[in-house]
């Protein structure tokens, strides 16, 4: 008997509810929607498709009694960074037997002399674009606080590559 009326007073307060949240007001701000982005002919690059993205900034309706404009479209093209999708080195995987723990503790140091050595390699890339940004930043008169942090960033990727080149003078 008490779970009927349980169950009926929370039937009934759901349809009190559902009521009461259908006749709130809707929003008077309307957004529109992003274009999506343009047919491409098949002969062009699967990069090229990708390199810029169109968008329109949203059109604010606000009240009808304020006697608002809405903002015009306006059309952004955003430079998107795509990897090379072919792998660049064939991944090596371990042939020996796994039963031989000495052979497969080789591998595995073969394994993290060579992540090293691509790291050493990037962080060395990285710093020099970072080292071109940072001669943009100050030609262009960035707040100081921020070519010190940039500033620090590039000497702890500089202090870590060499404690791996460290590291890997150690271990050969």
């Amino acid at each position: 008997m008490k779970l009927k009326i349980l169950l009926s007073s929370l039937g009934i307060g759901l349809i009190i509810a559902l009521s009461w949240f259908s006749n709130l007001p809707m929003s008077t701000n309307t957004y529109t929607a992003i274009d999506s982005p343009k047919a491409v002919h098949s002969s062009e690059e699967p990069a090229a498709k990708i390199q810029t993205t169109q968008t329109k900034t949203p059109v604010l309706t606000v009240n009808s009694r304020l006697k608002t404009t809405p903002i015009s479209p306006v059309k952004t093209h955003v430079k998107v960074d795509i990897p090379p999708i072919s792998p660049t080195k064939i991944e090596t995987t371990f042939t020996g037997d796994l039963d031989d723990h000495d052979a497969y503790l080789a591998y595995e140091n073969e394994q993290e002399i060579a992540l090293k050595t691509a790291y050493i390699q990037a962080a060395k890339d990285k710093v020099k674009l970072l080292n071109a940004w940072l001669v943009k930043g100050i030609n262009q008169q960035l707040d100081a606080s921020q070519i010190e942090f940039a500033k620090e960033k590039i000497k702890a990727l500089e202090q870590l590559t060499q404690s791996l080149e460290e590291e890997l003078k150690k271990a050969s």
